[in-house]
């Protein structure tokens, strides 16, 4: 008989809590695998070492239980599966006493990133036999055939005996000096002897002193990235020194021993990677590799660029002669790198041909420019940090680009081609990838992901025809304690703070940028330094160019020819389909559009000469080509004067200059450089901290995290002095604010609380 009663709720089996889900987890006998409601831990066999992402930090979800075992418990190895079930049972236990059950709901929430074990990076153990003290912090160590050695922190590498490889290079006995940078924002390079060697490899490893430590204080960004406490041994092997000071490296054994308590993880590269990686090293026929890697964002192109470009740079085996002819270091490898938002050696917005001559073992904010060994052959700006504002202007810079390695060939024959892409994989994106296949013709192309969409695959192919594509599989996402926009701040900062004196070395300037005397550009009258200002993107009128280009970035751009722009010499609008047939300009052609006259108008009030915004413009890349980046800082209205910052060496300015080749200014969407605006607040703030505390790092850095992440998005305003410290003097492009003030409704922050694991409203 049906009945038209309603069940009762608590019919129903009762949804477990937490702390009953725990309790019922340790009758049950764990697989490698645990899982529960709660929570995922699992502990898988690989090849290779994890690459999993931490949880988060202590500050922002309490220290769980799982990163008191993580802590406490000895290191995970693959024997050490089976008991990997018991410690986090223990630790599950534990938890269970904590006496804040809204800890315990937040530790054990489904939103809670898993917590991945201690994972071992340095095989090679200390002693007194393979490790002895060189001298002014220096360590000379003997690494055995098979073992593996990972060192944070920056440092001066030198192979005294045997053969080591190094992010893809292979390194023997020689006394060139390796600068190698292993901050903590990425995946740490790995040392290795090789097991087929039959000789230890000796290595010289020397403190260093780059100079980016100088721009710790004036942003949180740059703090914690070295080894700033410890000696190079850790406090484990620290008896093994007489001598055990701080050092500018330190040898991790595993992932745990970090000194800055940060998750941190080796280099990884995929048997596939490696098998492809190879044949650059065992080929002996005749054609002049090019290799174009592309694929979706995130999947490892910048990292297999790098050491793909390293093997090429390295001296070769002695079994093969033919590669060390071809390929040794004579020739050097150019790379086109035409990824605008994350470039390798160059300023945001910028395509670069680059003849490197030494091989890469840093991130690119270590190198925002290469060393004197290597040189920029040619740049050009596109203004933006992706080719989607104007995809003509892209590929037209890519040809003029690719033009020039074929002049570099001419000079340097068999010199290799790298050419790295952006993640840009679909639509007019795929689109932009197929006509460069089509007009570069590579020997190899490199597709970095199997998970296709095979679409893009088979127009790859069929724009590639006789060249191959091969598909590698994406690199698993490289945990990094810093976001991409982080990163690209990190770059910027970096690039403009460079000294442009012509050293062997780059070197930082740790002053705020609001202290450093800026250039001064006449921009009117007779002998004015540049022709004028062009925007590429969205057109301000010319009363608003002041309030568009003051504290922002623009470009410095050098008109070696006046056919560049367009409209100026109606004779030579054509001049940009001189070039050999196979390399005319793009097939996505702009619309074609009446030049409005005058090509040049002023601003009402400033005067500045402001290519006429009625005419959407841009550059012609044959006849022109970027020298860098300057942050216009002010403009001296009665002087008719621009102040701008640049690292840019004034031998280079000069040369233009003795050449009668003018300049024009280029703005664009590029990066609001919000970290330019608070580096004096912010220096003085860690000062203050410093002197009351007696503690940099534990009283500023962390305080500051906050207002940097504000400052990165775009904000010129601050909450007033007390987010800030001191400091009365107003600093420029900044607004301070106190409270509500000069805020609407709705113009505060909405945080959404996330469901902490608690019950429904009948709980």
């Amino acid at each position: 008989m049906s009945s038209n009663k309603r069940r009762k709720l608590n019919d129903t089996p009762p949804q477990l809590s937490a702390f009953a889900a725990r309790r019922s987890l340790k009758t049950e006998k764990s697989t490698p695998s645990i899982r529960s409601n709660t929570q995922d831990v699992e502990v898988r066999e690989t090849p290779t070492v994890s690459t999993g992402v931490p949880s988060p930090s202590n500050d922002i979800l309490g220290k769980s239980a799982l990163q008191d075992a993580a802590s406490t418990a000895p290191t995970l190895q693959i024997e050490d599966i089976e008991r990997g079930s018991d410690h986090v049972e223990k630790a599950l236990d534990s938890e269970e006493d904590a006496p804040n059950s809204s800890f315990q709901s937040r530790a054990v929430s489904p939103e809670v990133i898993r917590q991945e074990p201690a994972i071992v990076l340095s095989t090679f153990r200390p002693n007194e036999r393979n490790v002895k003290a060189a001298g002014s912090g220096s360590l000379t160590l003997k690494i055995a055939p098979g073992e593996r050695l990972v060192i944070l922190g920056e440092y001066d590498l030198t192979i005294r005996k045997g053969q080591i490889t190094l992010l893809g290079a292979t390194l023997g006995p020689s006394n060139t000096i390796y600068r190698v940078f292993a901050p903590s924002t990425h995946s740490l390079p790995v040392i290795r002897c090789l097991t087929t060697d039959i000789n230890d490899a000796e290595i010289k490893v020397r403190q260093c002193n780059s100079g980016l430590g100088l721009l710790r204080p004036l942003s949180s960004l740059f703090g914690k990235l070295w080894n700033d406490d410890s000696g190079p041994l850790g406090s484990e092997y620290s008896a093994l020194l007489k001598d055990d000071k701080k050092s500018s490296f330190q040898i991790l054994f595993s992932s745990k021993d970090s000194p800055q308590k940060a998750y941190l993880q080796p280099v990884v590269s995929p048997p596939e990677w490696n098998q492809f990686l190879s044949k650059f090293t065992t080929q002996t026929n005749k054609k002049t590799p090019s290799i174009l890697i592309c694929g979706p964002k995130g999947s490892g192109k910048s990292t297999f660029a790098k050491l793909l470009t390293n093997r090429l740079l390295s001296p070769a085996a002695e079994s093969n002669p033919n590669h060390i002819s071809r390929l040794g270091k004579s020739k050097g490898v150019a790379i086109l790198d035409l990824d605008p938002g994350q470039p390798e050696y160059s300023s945001q917005g910028q395509l670069s041909l680059i003849h490197l001559q030494e091989p890469n073992f840093g991130p690119p904010f270590t190198h925002p420019i290469p060393g004197n060994q290597s040189r920029i052959i040619r740049a050009h700006t596109i203004g933006a940090i992706t080719p989607s504002m104007d995809p003509t202007l892209y590929i037209n810079c890519a040809l003029d680009l690719f033009i020039y390695y074929r002049n570099l060939l001419t000079m340097v024959p068999d010199c290799p081609l790298v050419i790295n892409t952006p993640g840009w994989i679909l639509g007019t994106g795929l689109e932009i990838l197929m006509e460069l296949i089509t007009k570069f013709r590579p020997t190899d192309v490199v597709y970095m992901s199997q998970d296709g969409p095979q679409e893009v695959v088979e127009s790859l192919r069929e724009a590639a025809k006789a060249t191959p594509v091969l598909t590698l599989p994406s690199q698993a996402s490289e945990y990094t304690t810093r976001t991409p926009a982080h990163l690209r701040t990190m770059q910027a900062m970096s690039y403009f703070h460079l000294k442009s004196e012509n050293r062997k070395e780059l070197t930082w300037d740790g002053r705020p940028l609001t202290s450093i005397p800026p250039w001064e550009i006449k921009y009117s009258g007779e002998g004015a330094g540049i022709l004028g200002i062009m925007c590429y993107g969205e057109q301000p009128p010319p009363p608003l160019l002041l309030e568009a280009i003051n504290g922002s970035l623009v470009a410095v751009v050098v008109v070696d020819d006046m056919a560049a722009i367009p409209g100026w010499e109606a004779e030579n609008q054509d001049a940009t389909n001189e070039e050999s047939p196979d390399l005319e300009p793009s097939t996505i052609e702009p619309p074609i559009q009446r030049m409005q006259t005058p090509l040049i108008v002023r601003t009402p009030k400033e005067n500045l000469p402001y290519f006429n915004p009625l005419n959407t413009i841009s550059l012609s890349p044959t006849h022109s080509h970027c020298l860098g980046l300057a942050l216009v800082r002010g403009i001296d209205i009665p002087r008719q004067r621009l102040q701008v910052l640049t690292p840019i060496s004034p031998k280079a300015i000069q040369e233009i200059n003795e050449e009668g080749k003018t300049i024009v200014l280029v703005s664009g969407k590029f990066d609001t450089p919000g970290w330019a605006y608070i580096e004096e607040l912010v220096q003085k703030d860690v000062a203050e901290k410093e002197s009351r505390k007696g503690n940099v790092e534990g009283g500023g850095e962390a305080d500051l995290e906050g207002l940097d992440e504000e400052i990165l998005d775009g904000g010129r305003e601050l909450k007033g002095k007390s987010d800030v410290g001191i400091g009365s003097q107003d600093a420029p492009w900044v607004e301070k604010l106190k409270g509500s003030q000069g805020r609407g409704i709705g113009a505060r922050v909405w945080r959404v609380r996330r469901d902490l694991g608690r019950g429904g409203d009948g709980d």
